[in-house]
């Protein structure tokens, strides 16, 4: 193709283009001088995996359910320890409810104690599952209900784990893996347990279980209802 000949003085520089050009310059060089994120590690890249497949499941069962819009949470890990909105956290798995936020520890995830895979996954799903909670606006009515009667509110608590299992239940039917036994489920229960601090006596075990295997039976997010239970 044949250019036409343009003398320079055919582009006048007038005071705002030399302005934009040289905001245009120094935003060039803010960019190249920034350092690149970390490359993230296999595991790292595995349990990002996972969350965005929990969180596709989600979106798909509240959007199916007339529940609204689900609002994604966020996935960060961190080194030793970390001041979040909910406070400072220093070991494992955690959700702030005041940034959506999970935040994992790459210790937790990498170092010699880490959890294996289908424990990893469960407490996860569990996690994520009390973002889903907060979503439905749950949290807030277990709040006022103690507000009310603060007799009911160890009861009104243990109705909200319950749920949890159930949420993590109703996500497990899109789970592309073998369903878990329920002796490995129990595992996975006693040992989320461990890990903040509590043993669970085989009863609440077993009620757990109960509301989880609802949840994988159920196609809607209703059959997770566990206030409506009488005598709960």
């Amino acid at each position: 193709m044949v250019r036409e000949n343009v003398r320079p003085t055919a582009i006048r520089w007038r005071p705002w283009l030399l302005a934009a050009a040289g905001m245009a310059l120094l935003a060039a060089v803010s960019c190249s001088a920034r350092k690149p994120a970390p490359a993230k590690s296999g595991a790292q890249q595995n349990f990002e995996i996972l969350f965005r497949a929990m969180q596709a499941a989600w979106n798909h069962i509240f959007t199916t359910d007339g529940a609204g819009e689900y609002r994604m949470a966020r996935l960060e890990f961190f080194d030793g320890d970390k001041e979040t909105p909910c406070g400072r956290i220093s070991r494992g798995l955690h959700y702030c409810a005041e940034n959506r936020t999970i935040s994992v520890q790459n210790s937790w995830l990498e170092g010699p104690e880490a959890p294996p895979p289908d424990l990893r996954a469960y407490l996860l799903a569990r996690t994520l599952a009390r973002h889903v909670q907060r979503e439905l606006t749950i949290d807030e009515r277990v709040e006022k209900a103690i507000a009310a009667n603060p007799r009911e509110k160890d009861s009104l608590l243990r109705k909200r784990e319950l749920q949890t299992d159930c949420f993590v239940g109703l996500w497990r039917r899109y789970h592309e893996q073998p369903e878990p036994s329920a002796d490995s489920l129990k595992n996975a229960m006693r040992e989320a347990a461990r890990q903040g601090g509590e043993e669970l006596p085989n009863a609440i075990l077993d009620d757990r279980l109960l509301w989880f295997s609802r949840g994988l039976a159920a196609e809607e997010i209703a059959a997770c209802n566990i206030f409506a239970e009488p005598g709960k």
